[in-house]
C-alpha cells in the first residue's frame, strides 16, 4: 500500500513538472505594439514594452523586433529597439527572454544586431556593434535561468583571425555575417 501512494505521489509531481513547463508555439508584436506569445495550449500571453527607459527622446521601448522561439519550445527571445537621438530609425538596446513565466532583461555591451540560443534554451548570445562602422563587435553569452553574462569576446574587423574563438563565438559570428533574412536564432546546431 505505502508503494502504491509513493507512486501516485511521484506520478504527480511528475505531471505536474511537465504541465508547468509551457511549450510556446507563436510569438509576435501585436498592433497595440506588445508582444502576443501563444502556448500549446492555445493560452495568450501578453507582454508590454519593457519598463526599462533608455536616455534620449522620450526613453521608451518604440518595438519587439527579432523575435524567436527556442528550438525546445521553451522560450522566446527578443529585441528591444528604441527611439535614438542621432539617427532617424529606432535602434536595438535590449535582448530579451521570456521563460518559465519570467521575463530577463540582458544589456549588451553596445548595440545588439544579432542574438541566438546557444545549448537549446539555456543560454542566449548577442554580437553588438556600434550603429554605424562596425569598428569592432563585442559577443556576450549569458545564462536565461539566472541573467548572469557568463563570458564576452571582443572581435575586431581588421582582418584578425581568432583560431581560439569559443564554439558560441564562432557560431553566432556565422550567422551574424549571413544576409539578415537567412539569419536563424540558433546557435551551436552541429
Amino acid at each position: 500500500m505505502r508503494d502504491a501512494v509513493v507512486a501516485l505521489v511521484v506520478l504527480f509531481a511528475t505531471a505536474s513538472a511537465i504541465a508547468a513547463q509551457e511549450r510556446y508555439v507563436r510569438a509576435e508584436e501585436n498592433q497595440n505594439h506588445e508582444l502576443v506569445i501563444t502556448t500549446a495550449t492555445g493560452e495568450r500571453i501578453v507582454l508590454p514594452n519593457s519598463d526599462r527607459k533608455w536616455p534620449g527622446d522620450d526613453g521608451e521601448q518604440v518595438a519587439f523586433e527579432d523575435i524567436a522561439i527556442s528550438p525546445d519550445h521553451s522560450a522566446v527571445g527578443w529585441v528591444s529597439y528604441y527611439a535614438n537621438c542621432c539617427t532617424s530609425y529606432p535602434i536595438p538596446i535590449l535582448v530579451e527572454v521570456y521563460s518559465a513565466g519570467q521575463r530577463r532583461i540582458f544589456d549588451p555591451a553596445i548595440a545588439p544586431w544579432h542574438w541566438c540560443f546557444v545549448d537549446g534554451s539555456a543560454k542566449i548570445a548577442a554580437v553588438s556593434t556600434t550603429v554605424h562602422g562596425p569598428q569592432q563587435q563585442v559577443l556576450e553569452l549569458w545564462d536565461i535561468a539566472t541573467g548572469a553574462r557568463l563570458e564576452d569576446f571582443t572581435w575586431m574587423d581588421d582582418g584578425t583571425k581568432y583560431p581560439r574563438a569559443p564554439a558560441w563565438v564562432v557560431s553566432l559570428r556565422g550567422e551574424y555575417s549571413k544576409p539578415r533574412e537567412s539569419r536563424t536564432h540558433i546557435c551551436g546546431r552541429p
